[in-house]
């Protein structure tokens, strides 16, 4: 759905969903004991709508509204038996009909399984600059191949999303970037690969959450004063910027690999917290004192990065560009 605003519209609905309930409860006189199971219904109704939001024609984006329309029916059946329309308490119902209730949905989900839901989806995109003096991109990228590069002059944000992009932008210079479940789970059900390109006019702090993806983001050319890396499982290379002023880097990985190149002329200050993963620094630029490795010329370069990595079961590399 395009020109409306997402988060006003599922606030709305579940604060209007949330009047109805008691408005329905108080009009016809039901005790907590029998009105519960609107609540379920409630559940189901602002899924279904937050799926609407994000919905593609296809096989694929109908398979998304499986769980909310299976809310919406438990909360009914529920309430029918609470409220007595039936003969049998939840409890009754409950044991008696899951059993049908898991072969149904499991039969729903090897339907899924077997029939083809197209090629998927590959989106273009270009937000421009609108003559912001700094901008601001948070990125979530589950799963799959991430590819950032300089944007195109003009351009806060552009590239193309295999498998897909939600945007949402949420203010001057300032955007967020994540995957389209639509057409299924990234790289599982669909191939997921961006091609993004990002601002190199303006001051950019730029945050990324990443998960079982192989990503390479080269920001060499970039202004990025400050990047916070989060990862999961993954395999990330990055280019520092080599004439931003003063970079500041943070990442958290878990069972990831994690390679930092600075480039030529540029200093850099490393504090590397690894619990049960490896450190690897270059300490012929950056020689060690104490528990930092430090350029020797960091605090009068004009150019020079700060950086501070945390990681869990994986390595950290951290090596000297051409």
């Amino acid at each position: 759905m395009t020109g409306v605003r997402r988060g006003p519209l599922v606030a709305a609905t579940w604060l209007i969903g949330l009047g109805i309930v008691l408005l329905v409860r108080q009009a016809a006189d039901l005790p907590w004991g029998q009105a519960w199971p609107m609540f379920v219904i409630l559940v189901g109704v602002a899924s279904f709508v937050t799926t609407a939001l994000d919905w593609r024609p296809g096989f694929a984006g109908l398979w998304a509204f499986t769980w909310p329309v299976a809310w919406i029916v438990v909360g009914s059946i529920l309430l029918a038996s609470t409220t007595g329309s039936l003969d049998e308490g939840p409890a009754e119902l409950i044991a008696t009909w899951w059993p049908w209730a898991a072969v149904i949905l499991g039969l729903w989900f090897l339907v899924g399984a077997v029939v083809p839901g197209g090629p998927g989806l590959v989106e273009s995109l270009a937000i421009p600059l609108g003559g912001v003096q700094a901008a601001a991109v948070r990125i979530s990228f589950g799963a799959g191949k991430l590819s950032v590069r300089p944007a195109a002059a003009g351009h806060l944000v552009d590239g193309e999303f295999r498998g897909g992009v939600i945007h949402r932008t949420a203010g001057a210079g300032q955007v967020e970037l994540r995957q389209d479940t639509s057409f299924g789970i990234p790289w599982v059900d669909r191939e997921s690969a961006w091609e993004l390109g990002l601002t190199a006019e303006v001051p950019l702090d730029l945050r990324l959450d990443i998960g079982a993806a192989r990503s390479t983001l080269d920001l060499i050319d970039l202004k990025v004063r400050r990047l916070e890396l989060h990862t999961g499982a993954s395999d990330t290379r990055v280019r520092l910027p080599r004439a931003a002023g003063a970079t500041e880097v943070r990442t958290e990985t878990g069972a990831a690999s994690l390679t930092l190149e600075v480039p030529a002329g540029v200093a850099a200050r490393i504090h590397s917290r690894m619990a049960l993963g490896s450190s690897q620094i270059d300490e012929a630029r950056f020689p060690r004192t104490g528990d930092v490795f430090q350029s020797v010329d960091y605090g009068t370069a004009t150019n020079r990065v700060d950086i501070d990595a945390e990681g869990g079961v994986g390595s950290l590399r951290v090596v000297g560009g051409a």
